[in-house]
């Protein structure tokens, strides 16, 4: 997404305050500025410096790298003018003194004729030759010249940040200065006061006139309300009351905030992540990263995060500062709300930073269901556990309106009459009988009442779509609305040996349900003529699916694959198995099926299809 989308932190309004303490520091006392590391003061002493009666000299120690004294810093912070001009001259005095040396004689002596001139120079010269042989400290140079009164102060203020990050050695070198300027300037320490070096005995609070508290507008109870209601729209979710709880708890400041809303802006704008993943999931998984990295770590290596008893929170714990980060990483990595986009669980590389993710959106989606493309047919063809649009019908189809329902189980019957198996035409099926028949009603082992009312039901639908008898019994079978066993108790009459047996486009399953309800499914030496001549009936796929339920042939695929002709056309011929029971004696199919059937299988290898003939040894008795 563009940058335009980001979301953008609006300035906090501290100009009151700002005003106010620009007011205080028209005195000539010490302030301590007090506030912990991160939580706005340089953008508070920002704006107080924009205020025209005064101007802030700030010195950061902390980040300072050079050789020079404190009081030479403080000089050249006070007097850049005079502290670089005095630099200067003794630059151009030692060059001048170089220059006109006979051993670099550029003639410029004869402009230097005066005794005194050539005095003045030389003695620079020697002074500064001196000083960088004896390694003479200036500190006494600086300090006459800090407390000289040619040198006004007026206006200025002398702010000492990051004062709780300095050495004890530059605190001690601090309290130097404000001996030397105590008085004559307001000076400001700034920094967290709690940390501050020799606060223990006492010796800030001698020095300090006044300790001034950041606005409370700036403090971590404050500053995080505005952005979550301004989070919340731009991500078009609701927040949970964990979410608000642990920022306020944990006292995430201003610098908090921004490196927030900065990960923020990169997962879910500019990586593309919104509305492909569960918004406060992600929310969680940021928050983790930022200051829970050890906790991130494990969520990278998949390790379960456990939570110890001293992580766990008491009810009134929970409802003062909600759960432990530790608890609420636990329950991400195990929950799995029937939501889309997917959750952590389902789709966690989505969810780390710095990935991409792959799914589509929820629009996307609603989108594809309004329309009758090639692209919607293949989503259901090809929808397993894992896609995404299985993860999108699973969460949104009782949202779906009675159209869309209506119209997805017209593909759903269209697509299974052309041998199409998915998890998500399973799902459509199942969900349409639920609305009808709750499943609570369909305990197994099933009555004839519920099967009854299943299959009158389907049939209702089914007739209306052009199905014939065998073709209904065809589809509750296949997406498992009913077994074979089932279908055989309600289906008790079928006749095999009529001429509109004949007709029937899924004989195949007609006669399995038949088997059943006779109790013949797989005793092959009880069938007699009538079955045989049913079988001759058959066309290719029929033959093969009836002889993958009978267990005959099998391929690859799962058993609910029956209708699928492998590429390969390549089939396992079982001419015998040992049974399940002891004493696991061998049943032997070559007389009573292969011989009967043979001639079909060989029609069939003259249309490119392969039978490898075997003995099913999984039950054979071991000595």
């Amino acid at each position: 997404m563009v940058e335009k989308n980001f979301i953008e932190l609006d300035k906090i309004d501290t100009s009151t305050a700002a005003q106010n303490f620009a007011k205080l520091l028209n005195e000539n006392k010490t302030y301590f500025l007090n506030g912990p590391w991160g939580s706005g003061k340089s953008t508070f002493l920002k704006e107080v410096d924009d205020i025209n009666q005064i101007k802030l000299v700030t010195i950061d120690f902390w980040r300072l790298n050079d050789s020079r004294s404190t009081l030479e810093t403080v000089f050249a912070k006070l007097h850049p003018y005079v502290y670089w001009g005095l630099r200067l001259i003794v630059i151009l005095c030692i060059a001048l003194s170089i220059l006109m040396t006979n051993v670099v004689d550029l003639g410029l002596s004869s402009f230097f004729e005066s005794f005194c001139v050539k005095l003045i120079i030389g003695s620079i010269v020697l002074l500064v030759a001196i000083y960088q042989f004896f390694k003479i400290k200036s500190d006494g140079f600086y300090s006459c010249l800090l407390t000289c009164k040619c040198l006004p102060l007026s206006w200025k203020v002398l702010v000492i940040d990051d004062f709780d990050r300095m050495s004890n050695k530059q605190q001690e070198e601090s309290y130097k200065i404000f001996s030397l300027l105590n008085g004559k300037i307001p000076i400001a320490f700034v920094g967290d006061i709690e940390k501050v070096h020799l606060n223990d005995n006492n010796f800030l609070s001698k020095i300090i006139d006044r300790r001034i508290e950041l606005p409370f507008v700036l403090h971590p109870s404050n500053i995080w309300q505005d952005y979550f209601e301004l989070l919340s729209k731009k991500l078009n979710t609701s927040l949970s009351d964990d979410f608000w709880r642990r920022f306020s708890f944990e006292n995430r400041n201003l610098r908090d905030r921004n490196h927030f809303n900065d990960y923020v802006n990169q997962e879910f704008f500019s990586r593309g992540k919104f509305e492909h993943v569960q918004e406060e999931q992600q929310l969680w998984i940021i928050y983790a990263y930022l200051f829970y990295p050890e906790l991130y770590k494990q969520l990278l290596k998949n390790e379960e995060i456990k939570v110890k008893d001293d992580e766990k929170r008491s009810f009134t714990e929970i409802f003062k500062f909600g759960q432990s980060i530790q608890e609420i990483l636990s329950n991400i990595q195990r929950s799995d709300l029937n939501q889309y986009p997917p959750s952590y669980k389902k789709n966690r590389l989505a969810y780390f930073l710095y990935e991409e993710s792959l799914n589509h959106t929820k629009e996307e989606f609603d989108t594809l269901l309004e329309t009758d493309s090639d692209k919607l047919l293949r989503e259901l063809r090809e929808a397993n556990y894992n896609t995404d649009f299985y993860q999108y019908l699973s969460s949104e189809f009782k949202s779906f309106s009675e159209n869309h329902k209506a119209k997805l189980l017209r593909i759903t019957i269209q697509e299974s009459l052309k041998s199409y198996n998915s998890s998500a035409l399973d799902f459509i099926v199942g969900e349409i009988l639920n609305k009808e028949i709750p499943r609570y009603e369909r305990n197994t082992p099933l009555s004839k009442e519920i099967i009854g009312r299943i299959v009158n039901f389907w049939e209702s639908i089914l007739r209306r779509e052009g199905l014939d008898q065998s073709e209904i019994i065809y589809f509750m079978e296949k997406h498992r609305v009913l077994t074979f066993y089932d279908l055989g108790l309600h289906y008790s009459n079928l006749e095999i040996s009529s001429e509109n047996f004949a007709k029937l486009k899924r004989k195949d399953i007609v006669l399995l349900t038949y088997l059943s309800s006779v109790n013949k499914f797989g005793q092959f030496k009880k069938w007699d003529s009538s079955i045989w001549n049913a079988i001759d009936y058959f066309g290719d796929k029929e033959f093969l699916s009836f002889w993958k339920f009978q267990g005959i042939l099998s391929t690859d695929g799962n058993y609910f694959d029956f209708d699928i002709i492998p590429e390969n056309k390549t089939y396992t011929l079982w001419i015998g198995k040992y049974a399940f029971e002891p004493p696991h004696e061998l049943e032997d199919y070559r007389e009573d099926v292969i011989r009967k059937i043979r001639p079909k299988l060989e029609q069939l290898k003259s249309k490119g299809f392969t039978f490898v003939e075997k003995i099913d040894g999984e039950h054979r008795q071991r000595d």
